[in-house]
């Protein structure tokens, strides 16, 4: 199976190049992402989130014809999650139609995945579609891209100052975005970029994960907030982070079951399958947290926010946002 680079393509970006059904994996979002802007700005196209995306659906949108018969692209991101909610005989549907798929309509999947599994539909997609990987730059690659840019806006940089403003940001292309930006904002009126400079608007690399996030969430601790922001604002949706929240209280909700029946707790958390010493700490500290009518709360706060995102087709970081704060303050 040969693979091109999704960096290399966005340098020769040539869609007519590339076969009816793309696949995409990798752990580089950034240039997932610069990818479909680049396909949208030339061709009429239609974004789904697996997790959101049923089957039904995804059949009208194929069997879909254009009436001028013109490019259409379909891209499904989070495809990862479009399969693991396909049943047997919806698996085999969606293998044959896969082979049918031909110009003028287009189908990009997308996943997250480091390698890509040997199992179905993979497989079979493997075969058919062009396969594109999309990894972060190496140390050197990184460094290249932030002087390559930071040239191209005619700005001057000593090598002792690009070094140090490219190890604030950790070869994450993500955050060297938004940092970038705001230097470049920030010394709009001059061409040399100091230490000085760097120092006043780069925030380095985000300490604080999702789990820090998650923890603080749940002891009500209202910088949970600003994490939040900041992780969305690095690069993460509110659906990813809503799915999270979910897990964390349906796995409490079940241990707290289990020890209201008696079990110990290592005997509740193996019921659960949770083994890691820090979920099993995450928990621990969610049940100490929260009480039961507490968590229940939470859990229909978020199946109504969920409501207003998916099906009233409310802004979801505005919605996410109002939950987070009513949430913490209730």
């Amino acid at each position: 199976m040969s693979e091109l680079k999704v960096q290399q393509l966005l340098k020769e970006f040539d869609l007519n190049k590339l076969k009816p059904v793309i696949f995409i994996y990798g752990n580089e979002d950034v240039t997932k992402n610069l990818f479909i802007e680049k396909v949208k700005s030339v061709l009429a196209t239609t974004v789904f989130w697996g997790d959101e995306l049923d089957f039904k659906t995804f059949l009208n949108e194929i069997g879909t014809k254009s009436l001028f018969s013109t490019e259409r692209v379909i891209v499904v991101r989070q495809f990862e999650d479009f399969v693991e909610n396909l049943k047997k005989e919806e698996l085999k549907v969606f293998l044959e139609t896969l082979k049918k798929i031909t110009l003028p309509k287009r189908l990009i999947l997308i996943t997250s995945f480091e390698k890509i599994p040997s199992s179905e539909p993979y497989k079979t997609l493997v075969s058919l579609a062009d396969v594109l990987v999309s990894n972060k730059l190496s140390s050197t690659g990184f460094y290249t891209s932030i002087k390559n840019k930071l040239q191209r806006e005619g700005k001057v940089i000593s090598e002792e100052n690009l070094q140090y403003l490219v190890s604030l940001l950790n070869n994450d292309l993500t955050l060297a975005k938004n940092e970038i930006e705001k230097l470049l904002l920030y010394t709009a009126d001059k061409k040399e970029i100091t230490k000085e400079d760097i120092d006043a608007v780069v925030t380095p690399k985000f300490e604080e994960n999702v789990f820090v996030f998650l923890n603080n969430f749940f002891k009500k601790d209202k910088i949970a907030l600003k994490q939040a922001i900041n992780l969305i604002e690095n690069g993460a949706h509110p659906f990813e982070i809503q799915s999270l929240i979910l897990s964390q209280l349906e796995k409490a909700l079940y241990v707290k079951s289990l020890l209201d029946e008696g079990i110990p707790i290592e005997e509740a958390f193996s019921k659960v399958g949770i083994t890691a010493p820090i979920q099993k700490s995450n928990i621990s500290n969610i049940l100490k947290s929260r009480n039961e009518t507490e968590l229940q709360n939470l859990l229909k706060s978020l199946y109504s926010l969920e409501l207003q995102q998916k099906v009233f087709y409310q802004d979801p970081t505005e919605k996410f946002t109002e939950f987070l704060i009513k949430s913490l303050v209730g």
